[in-house]
């Protein structure tokens, strides 16, 4: 994992937003549960799918969008370059259940800002997306 760094943008209204992005639900569900025990987020958006995700990324102000690598229609790169086409600055981090070195290096040089492997502890991405988010 890369290290990340905390974005000086103000968020709208001192909100934090997240979108997560997968179609696995079960495993949006354990992202939901880790992200709202107490972790500082305020917003938090879930996508099945990377058209439902470029739909409501249209009408929100992001603090940081979560992708699934492998999803149908659209795989996590494609999406998040469609998303950063929408904001810029917005951070992404990426997931996969097939992590490797390359992957991870195709990745960081698309504009992702960190990638984690689904295998892994969890724990740390929150704590990088809390890092990254700005919250205390």
């Amino acid at each position: 994992m890369v290290s990340v760094r905390r974005r000086n943008r103000v968020q709208q209204k001192g909100y934090s937003t997240v979108l997560v992005v997968d179609d696995d639900d079960a495993f949006r569900k354990l992202l939901r549960t880790l992200f709202g025990n107490r972790s500082g987020f305020d917003v938090w958006v879930e996508a099945r799918n990377g058209v439902e995700a470029i739909k409501k990324a249209k009408s929100l102000s992001l603090s940081l969008a979560i992708l699934d690598f492998s999803m149908p229609e659209m795989d996590g790169l494609q999406l998040a370059q469609k998303l950063k086409e929408l904001a810029p600055d917005l951070p992404i981090f990426m997931l996969t259940a097939d992590y490797d070195m390359d992957f991870e290096k195709r990745a960081l040089a698309s504009g992702i800002t960190a990638v984690f492997s689904k295998l892994d502890n969890l724990a740390t991405l929150v704590a990088n997306a809390r890092v990254v988010c700005g919250i205390d």
